[in-house]
């Protein structure tokens, strides 16, 4: 039986490619989006994309119980970077939650 191959750790090469996507620029306070609300988007999307993965192949969750958790788990990991921040800025916990919905409804 021949074994599928995967490529390792994707949400790792994908996580990358959005630092350096979203690096800022002079003209950052002009952008429709603050980058700020884009960089916690793109990162909670693919935390919420690994979490997911993390929870779908190595628990026995089922498949809205893993969702359920990723996007839990998400939300935390924005929320204890929002604690450690001088001010806690609801908007970016509102970014965190739409990268982390979105996240755990994509699939690899």
């Amino acid at each position: 039986m021949i074994q599928q191959q995967r490529v390792p750790f994707p949400w790792l090469l994908l996580c990358m490619a959005l630092l350096f996507s979203f690096h800022a620029t002079p003209f950052a306070e002009e952008a429709t989006i603050p980058t700020d609300k884009a960089l916690h988007t793109s990162f909670s999307l693919v935390i919420g994309m690994a979490a997911y993965d993390f929870y779908r192949k190595n628990t026995s969750l089922t498949d809205g119980q893993a969702k359920l958790a990723a996007f839990a788990s998400t939300l935390a990991v924005g929320a204890a970077k929002e604690f450690s921040d001088e001010e806690f800025d609801w908007g970016d916990m509102a970014a965190n939650g739409l990268g982390a919905g979105i996240g755990v409804m994509i699939r690899f």
